[in-house]
């Protein structure tokens, strides 16, 4: 139906209806936006004129209360009355009050004693009970002098106590002005809006004074005000409003409403919007009228260059239409003829160029691809090689990229010269070239390869400047070891990783080598959701103070439990966090875990210090103090029990930024230690400049303590020369009593090991140290008969 109407209604009918339709959209956007910027002015307006009013009604409270309060100041200091207020007589104080409350135009006052008891009202309260408003009497008292605003028998006042002092008296002066319909309607007055006055009183709405009939604003008015608004503007049906804290007790709190008629605010903008759109009919009217004229002129024309240029979209041997044509249309002839031209010249270059490398204009990796794709299909066996020019980033940063670029010109020429023929070649990386050789003996093959090595690393001459190059090399034979060219990829990467290695830096592959790259692969998408999922947990082993066999501190040591891999080794998860950029959230996620258990230790009664681990990168993170500090911001006082624990060879990988962390982490208090010591390669002079506080000497040195003399030697040194620096020391690895005596003969200070603990999770530790406990008295009495007999 649709196809049939179209057919009916040719193309320059179609032309029409595009054409008036393009025009009514755009001048009803136009209009559109007009109307919603019109709206919004108006609106702002509005909000601007309630912001205005805001502002000039709090000034009005406010200057109203400070006239009074000063009005109150000088009544207070009048003989006469303050003479009146000293007869205790209630009926002097009464027309004393009733005096001064009319001289500052007050609605509402009380005098009271010292106590909060009436001495005389003008409300007919009974004289000598306590006061109403006592607790704000309380604060007058405690500041000199209070405001309120409190809310009384159904109506709201400014209410303001004054001190009344003299000789042998003390009493208080409570008086305020009624916030009724005339103060409503005078600020109605000065802002140009209306006003009303409403507090909530046991979850009902109550009206305390108003500028207009209330029964006047709908019951749409009172559902949009249920609790203050921040002051912003409240849009209603019917009104802009603005609701004002102006200051309320937490009871019974009081709120200002200002509010103007919408229909009045929008008033210029629906008349505007009228005229709009009698303004936009008549355009549309006059733009019909051009678009049949112009259609009418260019329709066939126009018709047939669409018909042209639709044919180039969907084919090339296309015919240039046969019509004569000057001004635009023939322009647009021309043009569409060139386009057509170009296309074919740019598909037949964009052919190209996507099969060849741009530099040395050699087939690129995807051409490569697609021939090993074909060579797979058709089980055709091929040794594929992989040359990589060693360190060519050095050529690159040295003699500049360009020179760099004639290196790989001058190398792929050379190459390529002395392939067989039937051999693909092409370049398919940076530094990187790929050569098909057809299946052959491992002979030939070796021949081929030691020829093309020696080609790559004869010394070139470019640009009179001599260049010796060396290649490492990758060999895979298809399809036996890799059936798709991702595979083929794949494997030539590791297999070209272990080439510097190998033999002459020619690699070949073998099966199997990639298993332990997918197995890494997979580790490190699996990280992260194990942190969420509970697969990563946290072990604690004690450290013990050897002095008094009492625990002071545990390590704490990440684990993981892979749910299809086991048990995962820390050393390579971590190895791989760090290299896969993960190790700043893991390492977040440690110090979270930790905090977390040290709170739970603390509500269990178990006070102790947490050593943690942090690694070469962590110590390159310049936010890692600032997340510390965050996370362990319950340890303001305690920050010398958490102590952290480096390695020589990660504050060597980077020693002055990793100098300046532990610097930072010192000065905010924690407690920094130099893990495995004795493993590393840091000099004593390296050691003695790095801002730490203890040494912990590796278990290689103490496993075996007690039956080798040459442990015993460079320990007990190491102890000497670290009480020299001023360092505590911890021995790890403590696995037998023999040691345990030796470590504390010595005055090592700390000891960790299996002798005394395993590594635990968090909620044994708690059992743990109740068994230990019965061990520490015997620990410390063995090792002070063995200290005896060795000094006998």
């Amino acid at each position: 139906m649709k196809e049939r109407l179209a057919r009916k209604m040719g193309f320059r009918g179609r032309l029409l209806i595009a054409m008036l339709v393009i025009v009514m959209l755009t001048v009803i956007s136009i209009a559109g936006l007009s109307l919603i910027s019109l709206f919004d002015s108006e609106k702002s307006r509005a909000r601007e004129q309630l912001s205005v009013a805001d502002g000039v009604a709090r000034e009005v409270v406010q200057r109203r209360t400070e006239l009074l309060a000063s009005q109150l100041s000088v009544a207070v200091e009048d003989f006469g009355f303050r003479s009146a207020v000293a007869t205790d007589d209630p009926s002097t104080m009464t027309s004393a009050l009733a005096n001064q409350s009319g001289r500052v135009d007050a609605d509402f006052a009380l005098l009271t004693d010292d106590d909060n008891n009436l001495m005389a009202n003008l409300q007919g309260l009974d004289n000598g009970n306590l006061a109403p408003f006592h607790s704000l009497i309380d604060q007058a008292r405690s500041q000199g002098i209070a405001a309120s605003i409190q809310a009384w028998e159904g109506r709201a006042y400014k209410l303001i106590v004054v001190p009344i002092k003299a000789a042998g008296l003390k009493a208080w002066l409570t008086a305020g002005f009624l916030l009724d319909d005339s103060f409503a309607t005078a600020i109605s007055n000065l802002t140009a809006t209306d006003v009303l006055l409403k507090r909530r009183d046991r979850g009902q709405e109550r009206v305390l004074a108003s500028s207009l009939a209330t029964d006047s604003l709908g019951p749409e008015f009172w559902e949009a005000f249920p609790e203050t608004n921040s002051g912003r503007m409240i849009e209603t049906s019917r009104y802009f409003s603005r609701v004002l804290d102006i200051e309320a007790d937490s009871e019974n709190p009081v709120y200002m409403i200002l509010f103007s008629s919408r229909a009045k605010a929008l008033a210029n903008y629906n008349e505007l919007a009228l005229k709009l759109g009698l303004l936009m009919m008549v355009v549309l009217l006059i733009a019909a009228g051009l678009v049949l004229l112009m259609a009418r002129a260019f329709g066939g024309p126009v018709l047939q260059l669409a018909n042209f240029a639709s044919a180039i979209g969907k084919k090339r041997d296309v015919a240039v239409p046969d019509i004569a044509m000057e001004g635009e249309l023939g322009t647009l002839r021309d043009a569409l003829t060139d386009m057509l031209s170009r296309i074919r010249e740019r598909e037949q270059q964009l052919e190209y160029n996507a099969g060849h490398d741009e530099l040395t204009d050699l087939p690129n990796r995807k051409a490569m691809d697609a021939v090993i794709r074909q060579r797979l299909d058709a089980y055709q066996p091929t040794h594929v090689l992989v040359f990589a020019l060693a360190d060519f980033k050095a050529i690159n940063d040295t003699l500049g990229f360009a020179f760099g670029e004639k290196v790989l010109v001058a190398t792929g020429q050379r190459l390529k010269g002395q392939l067989p023929t039937n051999a693909p070649f092409g370049r398919t990386g940076d530094n990187e070239f790929m050569a098909l050789a057809p299946g052959q003996s491992r002979a030939a093959l070796d021949s081929l390869i030691a020829h093309l090595r020696a080609q790559i690393e004869d010394v070139t001459i470019i640009g009179d400047i001599p260049i010796t190059l060396r290649a490492d090399i990758a060999v895979l034979k298809i399809p036996d070891q890799a059936g798709t060219p991702d595979e083929v990829r794949r494997r030539l990467n590791l297999t070209l990783e272990q080439a510097p290695e190998a033999e002459h830096c020619i690699a070949f592959y073998e099966p199997g080598g990639d298993e332990n790259h997918l197995r890494e692969l997979r580790l490190i998408r699996d990280l992260q959701p194990a942190m969420a999922s509970g697969e990563l947990f946290m072990h604690y082993q004690p450290k013990i103070q050897l002095a008094s066999a009492q625990l002071y501190q545990v390590e704490s040591l990440l684990r993981w439990q892979h749910p299809d891999l086991g048990f995962i080794n820390p050393e390579e998860f971590i190895l791989l966090a760090e290299r896969s950029g993960q190790i700043h959230q893991l390492t977040e996620f440690i110090l979270r875990q930790v905090a977390s258990d040290s709170s739970t230790w603390a509500q269990e009664g178990l006070t102790m210090g947490v050593a943690v681990n942090l690694s070469a990168l962590d110590l390159t993170n310049r936010r890692l103090p600032d997340l510390i500090t965050a996370i362990f911001s319950d340890w303001q006082s305690n920050r010398h029990q958490i102590t952290f624990e480096v390695t020589e060879s990660a504050v060597m990988s980077d020693p002055t930024l990793a100098r300046q962390t532990l610097e930072k982490l010192r000065d905010l208090g924690f407690k920094l230690s130099v893990d495995d010591f004795g493993t590393g390669y840091s000099s004593l002079a390296q050691l003695r400049s790095l801002p730490v506080h203890e040494l912990k000497i590796d278990k290689s040195f103490i496993l075996n303590l007690d039956t080798r003399p040459q442990d015993q030697l460079i320990v007990q040194s190491t102890i000497d020369m670290a009480h020299g620096l001023g360092l505590s020391v911890v021995a790890e690895g403590v696995e037998n009593l023999g040691s345990w005596q030796l470590l504390r003969g010595w005055g090592c200070e700390l000891a960790q090991g299996f002798f005394m603990a395993r590594p635990m999770a968090s909620d044994r530790l708690a059992d743990w140290h109740r068994a230990f406990g019965e061990r520490s008295g015997e620990l410390v009495e063995n090792s002070t008969v063995q200290n005896s007999e060795t000094l006998q």
